[in-house]
């Protein structure tokens, strides 16, 4: 017989530390995932952050959640569930255990439900079940300003993780010859890992998309990363380390106010654009320097805007580009309710993409 589990902030708390969560043959969480869901300044006392599917009494699959809220053009905001993971062991599949998960998260957010970032196989389940459709896809380009074949290939082939050092030292040797070829505009830029008074005050009176996030927001994924830098979580199959991760603003002034800031996460030497506020080709200006002092090998923008001044003033300037793009899911239900004129303009840091 299936049981569907569902734990709150409550039933989250110090999960990862029973004898129970010790014994599972697979790990349904991770310790910093768990006190990120439980830091959540958008989660409510009941939300329900983690499904856990048991087959009799036996750990058979899981669902996480990342709770959000969305604004209407009226003001009005709608709490939704933002789908993070979802995994069925192989010794219990056959079962519907994955749409029974679905099902009880569909009940437990009243139908308000997103999806990005999804996996092949994660996606055919969802088209499956027939409970979403599709949402305009966000395009990007990952510019790429030295060789990083050590982090590329290793996840292709297993031949290339066996041989990842040889990777590096090919990596060392090729990027000596290849220089940073943008010194970027003058200004002088602050980077700062946590969200100061003047910074917060800023962002909390920027335009923003109907995510809206605010200063607390932003500090909680700062303090609560989903990524350590010092030990993987064992048998967990979701993203849980990497050697080198950091999140940090930068932004810049004049007249000592605040013109712009955007949101960077750096995991080993990729850079990433979460957030930004103020003018598109300034910042385009202030990222070289940005990728230079960080030492970045490349850079994923979901931004049209910043992408088209970073072409126009060819800065900075990668060895090589391509485009990529990310799809999104939303609960017919929950599109209805938004209605027809809703604008879907998610920013790149939007689900649960900031976080890893």
């Amino acid at each position: 017989m299936i049981n569907i589990v569902g734990l709150n902030k409550a039933r989250l708390e110090g999960f990862t530390k029973t004898e129970a969560f010790r014994n599972f043959e697979f790990a349904p969480i991770s310790e910093l995932r768990a006190q990120s869901h439980i830091h959540n300044p958008r989660a409510l006392n009941d939300d329900i952050l983690l499904f856990l599917a048991y087959d009799d009494e036996q750990l058979a699959g899981y669902l996480g959640i990342l709770p959000d809220d969305v604004r209407m053009k009226n003001g009005e905001k709608i709490h939704f569930g933002w789908l993070s993971t979802l995994f069925v062991s192989e010794k219990h599949r056959g079962k519907q255990i994955a749409q029974k998960l679905l099902y009880a998260a569909e009940k437990s957010y009243d139908q308000n439900l997103l999806i990005t970032e999804f996996t092949p196989s994660a996606e055919r389940l969802y088209r499956k079940i027939g409970m979403f459709d599709d949402l305009a896809s966000k395009n990007a380009i990952r510019y790429y300003y030295k060789s990083n074949l050590a982090e590329l290939l290793p996840s292709k082939n297993n031949f290339f993780g066996r041989n990842k050092i040889w990777l590096k030292r090919w990596d060392n040797l090729v990027n000596f010859f290849i220089p940073y070829r943008s010194k970027g505009i003058n200004n002088l830029y602050k980077i700062t890992r946590s969200v100061d008074g003047n910074l917060s005050d800023f962002i909390n009176h920027q335009h923003k998309n109907p995510i809206a996030r605010n200063a607390a927001d932003f500090q909680w994924m700062l303090e609560f990363p989903w990524l350590s830098t010092e030990k993987e979580e064992p048998n967990y199959l979701f993203s849980s380390y990497s050697e080198d991760y950091r999140m940090f603003w930068v932004s810049v002034c004049e007249n000592q106010k605040i013109i712009l800031a955007f949101l960077c996460s750096v995991r080993n030497s990729h850079l990433k654009v979460l957030y930004y506020f103020g003018n598109a080709e300034k910042i385009s200006g202030i990222l070289p320097k940005v990728i230079k002092k960080n030492k970045i090998k490349m850079m994923t923008i979901y931004d049209d805007k910043l992408n088209e001044t970073i072409g126009k003033n060819k800065m900075p300037k990668p060895i090589y580009k391509r485009p990529m793009q990310r799809s999104y899911l939303i609960h017919k239900a929950f599109k209805a309710k938004l209605g027809k004129d809703f604008n879907f303009h998610f920013t790149d840091g939007d689900g649960d993409f900031s976080f890893t």
